[in-house]
């Protein structure tokens, strides 16, 4: 099994799409009609998912909105891609970038912003009411590797990055900047409710390679067969959990780091061939591969952790399930 060709392919997470070139935002709502008759009360709050229009951020979006969640969208592209054939009916109604979202847990509230500038993410947690955040902005080649046309390809949301999209500024600055912006909103709720002790819950999804230092073969597999782009990857994930992790930043954020291999869905019979190998792969026992997650099971664990106080850290696979149960 060729473990770095398929390492990282169907990583689907992506937010950021060269269509849409104007950061200003404005405001689109949607709703199936299957989640207006099974949906709950909103009392949960709101959630912010950054890049909620990706592949697993759609998922985690409609998870969380069946859950009884209000869901506000954030991603370049605004709106989610049409989809090709089935599924639910979308209903539409647009507003002005400075209309409220609509009342009741029915609608997703679709951004089009870019967290890589650092007042996206304030801007809307100042709107208060929201008691978690998700980031799942990624991108499987930036530019620099010059594979950025194959993004196409692999992405399950059909994106492609623009000229300026690396993995530094992709993954690391427009989590950074979304960790700042949590952390003063969280600080200003832990004011206002006199409760020092109670934390945002962050939600970072990283890659199960992001843990190779960490078990046996995974150093040797980076140093020696890694291509550049992955390292470069890599690092821009490990950043992000390193200050996600650190002291200061959980005095007020709870970090939850989901760390998925192959993020697929039954219904792509392009990603069964990855898929196929990690899972043979894992069941022969290598370390540095880990069992690929369905996108359902792994936006049902990140929902699902928001409100378990007692979810904390990184989360592999084997959390995933557990979550599921």
């Amino acid at each position: 099994m060729t473990v770095i060709g398929v390492s990282l392919f169907m990583k689907h997470c992506h937010g950021f799409s060269s269509r849409n070139t104007v950061a200003a935002k404005y405001s689109r709502f949607a709703t199936a009609s299957s989640l207006e008759a099974t949906s709950t009360s909103s009392g949960k709050g709101k959630l912010l998912v950054l890049g909620g229009t990706g592949f697993l951020g759609q998922c985690i979006c409609r998870r969380a909105l069946l859950e009884g969640y209000q869901v506000t969208s954030v991603s370049r592209r605004g709106i989610p891609p049409p989809e090709k054939s089935g599924g639910d009916t979308i209903s539409t109604a647009t507003a002005s970038s400075s209309s409220q979202p609509l009342s009741g847990s029915n609608y997703i509230d679709y951004r089009r912003g870019d967290a890589r500038q650092p007042d996206t993410v304030t801007k809307i947690l100042q709107e208060g009411g929201y008691i978690g955040v998700v980031h799942c902005i990624g991108l499987l080649f930036d530019d620099a590797s010059g594979l950025g046309a194959y993004n196409r390809l692999v992405s399950g949301s059909g994106s492609i990055p623009d000229e300026n999209s690396s993995y530094d500024s992709i993954t690391r600055v427009s989590a950074f900047n979304a960790i700042d912006a949590a952390i003063e909103y969280a600080k200003s709720q832990q004011s206002s409710a006199n409760d020092s002790k109670r934390r945002l819950p962050f939600v970072f999804t990283s890659a199960a390679e992001a843990g190779w230092p960490d078990v046996a073969g995974g150093p040797q597999i980076e140093q020696f067969l890694a291509p550049d782009w992955l390292r470069r990857y890599l690092a821009a994930k490990r950043a992000v959990e390193e200050r996600l992790t650190s002291k200061d930043t959980t005095l007020s954020l709870r970090p939850v780091i989901v760390r998925p291999s192959l993020i697929y869905s039954l219904d792509r019979p392009a990603s069964y061939l990855p898929v196929g190998a990690f899972f043979v792969g894992n069941r022969l026992g290598l370390p540095f591969v880990d069992r690929p997650v369905t996108v359902q099971s792994l936006a049902n664990a990140v929902v699902r952790s928001l409100s378990r106080e007692e979810v904390e850290g990184v989360l592999r696979y084997p959390d995933i399930d557990a979550l599921n149960q």
